[in-house]
């Protein structure tokens, strides 16, 4: 087990080598920019990245010392390996950076004819369709609760005001409400009924309340009214959802086309391999032997 974990850990350090300094594979020619050079491979001046966000010539000179140092230690590392590994770790080791190399390209392509513009269109029916079929792999991993709320700066001098206007919401209470913001009396507001927010993000923007005491302000259909010295707020708890349930198909829509998108970029994509066999097949370039 320690052997593979070691020719894993190579394996890794030589793709990121490779990923992070392609000079091996290049010219081994220098010319007029090589600012470095190991054996037969060079660094370019092209190829050192920007340091031109530090103040001082100074720090620049030190960080490009730094970065040619480096890349130095790195194709030295790389060299001493290629010297002194075991013919058959190499051997090993060539096998797994063949495949990792084979499996990008082909990651890449595959990502490439799976994609296609109109998956992004999905029909409604279809959406509902699948929801209705895959409910018990919508279930929500927290609560969920839609609710309007408010919140005022502590500066504000008429808050009760705010919150008789906020809990009637006539026309003319939201008209005053949202002249609130434009000045710049508003910390934060949340007025769209429909949309259903999780427990945890309101606790991120809601100061007083907290993991701890969620469950106190959020229940089903209760108004809560919430002063300290950070502000003022006001909220309407419009309905809630438990971990466990159903989620929302308001909610759930987004993993819903998520779920279709894959689906089709999957089909697609079995469709794509099953031509490529049959069209080497055809062409005489695969065949198998017993």
């Amino acid at each position: 087990m320690r052997v593979k974990a070691y020719i894993r850990y190579l394996v890794v350090c030589i793709a990121l080598f490779g990923l992070h300094s392609c000079q091996l594979f290049v010219s081994t020619e220098p010319n007029k920019e090589a600012v470095a050079r190991v054996g037969r491979s060079f660094l370019y001046a092209a190829d050192l990245p920007d340091f031109s966000y530090l103040s001082e010539s100074q720090a620049i000179k030190e960080a490009k010392d730094r970065y040619i140092e480096d890349w130095a230690i790195k194709q030295l590392m790389f060299q001493n390996a290629l010297t002194n590994l075991p013919e058959d770790v190499q051997w090993q080791l060539n096998q797994l950076v063949d495949n990792y190399r084979t499996d990008l390209y082909t990651k890449s392509y595959f990502d490439l004819i799976s994609f296609d513009p109109t998956d992004t269109v999905i029909g409604e029916e279809e959406l509902q369709l699948l929801y209705e079929r895959e409910q018990q792999s919508l279930l929500l991993d927290q609560d969920l609760v839609k609710l309007r709320y408010i919140a005022l700066n502590q500066s504000y001098s008429k808050p009760d005001e705010v919150m008789n206007r906020f809990k009637r919401y006539n026309e003319e209470d939201q008209r005053f409400i949202d002249s609130l913001g434009r000045h710049n009396y508003l910390k934060d507001v949340q007025l769209n009924d429909s949309v259903w927010l999780k427990s945890s993000a309101i606790a991120k923007r809601i100061n007083p309340i907290t993991y701890q005491n969620v469950t106190d302000y959020l229940q089903a259909y209760q108004f809560f009214d919430i002063r300290d010295s950070t502000g003022f707020y006001f909220g309407q708890v419009l309905d809630t959802r438990k971990k466990g349930d159903i989620a929302p198909y308001s909610f759930a829509l987004i993993e819903l086309k998520q779920i279709v998108q894959n689906r089709k970029r999957f089909e697609r994509l079995e469709r794509q391999k099953q031509g490529m066999v049959s069209e080497a097949i055809r062409k005489n370039t695969y065949e198998t032997y017993e």
